[in-house]
């Protein structure tokens, strides 16, 4: 029996990725739909859906998102009563790594803040807030340049929070 033969026709499960439909997601007419129930329409305000995420041990599943200059969203479905933890585990994951927590003013203030890099011309922020929603939790972690897209962060909350509205 020819071994080579053997493995050419058998794929390494490490070169293959599970499709959307493997991982729980389908189209939907806005854009694509868990079997959770979350809905992540293909644009969201200005951003627009770059990829789906899977659930994981500790999170539902989620959507990433990406706008103008690197400004980035990514929104996360938990279980119901999980989010506070997740938040938790966020500002003590980021502390850990040695990030400068910030308070920040208007809609970010409402947010976890962390100043992650200052070492170029504009700095980055990474904020995360958490939603309680009736039937799950929800989390939404932002990464933008300050300060030129501080003004592009209370459109985006205000869209991401209509679409979870709609979720609910």
């Amino acid at each position: 029996m020819c071994l080579f033969c053997l493995f050419a026709v058998v794929p390494a499960k490490a070169q293959t990725t599970d499709t959307q439909q493997q991982v729980g997601w389908v189209s939907d007419v806005l854009g694509m739909r868990h079997f959770n129930g979350l809905r992540c329409p293909d644009m969201v305000g200005s951003l627009f859906r770059t990829k789906v995420l899977a659930a994981d041990a500790d999170r539902m599943a989620g959507c990433v998102y990406s706008g103008r200059d690197g400004f980035r969203a990514i929104l996360r479905q938990h279980l119901s009563g999980t989010g506070a933890s997740s938040a938790a585990d966020f500002l003590t994951a980021y502390k850990a790594s040695g990030f400068t927590q910030v308070s920040l003013s208007g809609v970010a203030a409402g947010g976890i803040s962390f100043k992650t890099r200052d070492w170029t011309p504009t700095t980055l922020c990474e904020t995360l807030w958490r939603f309680s929603g009736r039937n799950a939790d929800f989390t939404l972690w932002m990464a933008y340049a300050l300060p030129t897209q501080e003004g592009d962060v209370g459109p985006a909350i205000d869209a991401f929070t209509e679409i979870l509205n709609r979720q609910n």
